[in-house]
């Protein structure tokens, strides 16, 4: 004989029946990223209450990449926080990638120590997101001398997995910070390191594998420093006009997700020079919409809702002349 979900609750005690409730119960609320093809492969985006791991190489747009974010979350009227573990915050470009400073909490955490207490606090104080940028540049607790924030000297700083221990404490209690206080969007920037103890070349991100073994969707992001990857533009210099990089070829992949699909990959068009700076949101939703199909392709023809246009340049520019057109476009998508 079955017996009802709520008959069986109140058979319990009621300390514990508290901290129970109906699985529909939970909600998952996602946080769009600035790039829409992203977005489409993690079924809305990054989830709120969780962590968040992003990695991949230098020139790969990493910070820039989260901080087109927190300007696109700051017009939903999220407030969001940015820990700078490397010192390299600059506001003017921050404010080129659409974020409003005056609303953004800052913090340069130095070490492992300092990021844990200022991320437990702001998520105590019901922060929607936290950036920290990044777990690679924090220093473990090895470095200093006890109770002090004097620096050791180097030759009594070798401890093997020293910082891997203290960011695997670090992420155990942010994790429970943000179960027990609220639902903050944590995502901690990690920059690449080769696997030396792997049989052949391979790369992982720093920090750890709890890290990524704590965040419940991790994407890497790739980009190489090639000509061939680089896009080209006219810039003026003095009064001539010359062919230089204005941006490249950004390459997502998601190597592990617990909120939707994994293991998708796709790319961008990134700009740091030019009219458009940061993810290109209307090549990137051009490009979603021709592989779901609402853009039909033939050749180099394209066909935008019923406008023939020859190609993938024609159609950013015919989108972005067209705002109608765009959000109709993007309402398409996004339903």
């Amino acid at each position: 004989m079955s017996i009802q979900i709520e008959e069986f609750l109140s058979q319990l005690d009621p300390n514990l029946r508290k901290r129970l409730s109906n699985a529909t119960d939970v909600e998952v609320k996602k946080q769009k990223t600035p790039s829409i093809s992203l977005n489409n492969a993690l079924k809305g985006g990054f989830a709120y209450g969780r962590q968040v791991m992003i990695w991949g190489n230098k020139s790969a747009g990493k910070s820039s990449f989260c901080l087109q974010m927190i300007g696109e979350a700051q017009k939903e009227g999220k407030l969001c926080a940015w820990i700078d573990a490397e010192q390299s915050f600059d506001p003017e470009w921050a404010k080129k990638l659409g974020v409003d400073t005056d609303k953004l909490v800052y913090s340069a955490a130095k070490t492992i120590n300092d990021m844990v207490d200022v991320a437990t606090q702001l998520m105590k104080a019901k922060i929607d997101i936290i950036i920290v940028d990044s777990i690679s540049a924090l220093l473990p607790a090895i470095y200093f001398e006890k109770d002090s924030d004097e620096l050791k000297a180097l030759e009594n700083t070798k401890q093997i997995g020293a910082e891997a221990k203290d960011m695997t404490n670090a992420v155990k209690m942010l994790n429970y910070a943000n179960n027990q206080d609220g639902q903050t969007l944590l995502v901690l920037i990690s920059q690449l390191r080769n696997n030396i103890g792997a049989m052949y070349a391979s790369h992982m991100p720093t920090g750890g594998l709890a890290v990524k073994f704590f965040s419940s969707t991790v994407v890497k992001l790739w980009s190489s420093d090639s000509d061939n990857n680089a896009l080209k533009s006219k810039i003026a210099v003095g009064d001539k006009l010359i062919e230089g990089k204005v941006g490249r070829k950004v390459n997502w992949h998601i190597d592990f997700n617990k909120t939707g699909p994994g293991f998708l990959a796709g790319e961008y068009d990134f700009y740091f020079e030019g009219d458009t700076i940061g993810v290109d949101k209307v090549a990137d939703l051009v490009d979603t919409a021709e592989l779901l199909g609402t853009i039909e392709k033939g050749g180099a023809w394209y066909t935008v809702l019923g406008e023939r246009l020859q190609g993938r340049a024609k159609v950013i520019e015919y989108l972005k002349e067209n705002p109608e057109k765009l959000k109709e476009l993007e309402s398409t998508i996004n339903a």
